[in-house]
């Protein structure tokens, strides 16, 4: 019997930064685990943070230390490619759980028993192709931007970057300025945290004309088109 359910939810992209997508699935989690009777001790969510990329997943870390620890017993997500999209991963997520010897397993869109032979290889191969479907996608995007390239033409879908207008290469002033002095002030040791809600106090809106949070300013200021 569960008796301390953990949810992980995760969203590979989310430029507004406004967390609707994992929202949504931490919504179905809790419904899921409500119906089993597993009381939720625990949520875990890594926004705006793909499974494939490689790069750490701060939520998904806390979590297998919860499990190794015994602080959690179950574990509820919307979907197992919220967990993972590398075998590699999947495998280590494996014997984490053997350790703790959790086997409580329950998905939104269907479950896997961790304790047999063949929910592992259910899991495996959803795993497997998960690794297929985004090196699929990869590729497309890849060959898109290179014949964006080719073209002479500006890459990105959606809304226009911050500081500039929507042919994405005239400089907007007034919001130029304020990534200088956004920029000026990281340099000068001020955090992002209080960057964000200075901007949102004196009403600087994001592209989409709402506030700005941590997530969205920080991925703003690293982006390789300022450095141009």
């Amino acid at each position: 019997m569960v008796s301390a359910a953990a949810i992980y939810a995760r969203i590979s992209h989310d430029p507004s930064g406004d967390q609707l997508g994992v929202s949504r699935q931490i919504e179905d989690c809790r419904a899921l685990a409500e119906r089993r009777g597993w009381p939720v001790a625990e949520v875990y969510v890594d926004d705006d943070r793909s499974a494939y990329s490689g790069r750490p997943r701060p939520e998904y870390l806390r979590l297998l230390d919860d499990i190794a620890a015994g602080s959690v017993d179950g574990l509820v997500v919307w979907h197992l490619d919220r967990l993972h999209r590398q075998p590699r991963e999947l495998e280590d997520f494996f014997t984490v759980c053997d350790g703790a010897r959790l086997s409580a397993l329950a998905s939104v869109t269907g479950d896997t028993d961790l304790s047999t032979h063949d929910g592992r290889f259910m899991a495996r191969i959803l795993g497997a192709v998960a690794r297929k479907e985004s090196d699929d996608k990869s590729r497309r995007i890849r060959r898109k931007h290179e014949e964006m390239a080719l073209a002479g033409r500006p890459g990105g879908g959606g809304s226009r970057p911050f500081g500039y207008r929507a042919d994405r290469r005239t400089v907007e002033p007034s919001e130029a300025a304020a990534v200088r002095e956004a920029v000026a002030r990281v340099l000068a040791g001020d955090s992002l945290r209080a960057i964000a809600n200075d901007w949102n106090r004196r009403a600087i809106p994001t592209v989409g004309g709402k506030a700005w949070s941590v997530q969205v300013l920080g991925r703003m200021l690293r982006s390789p088109r300022l450095s141009a």
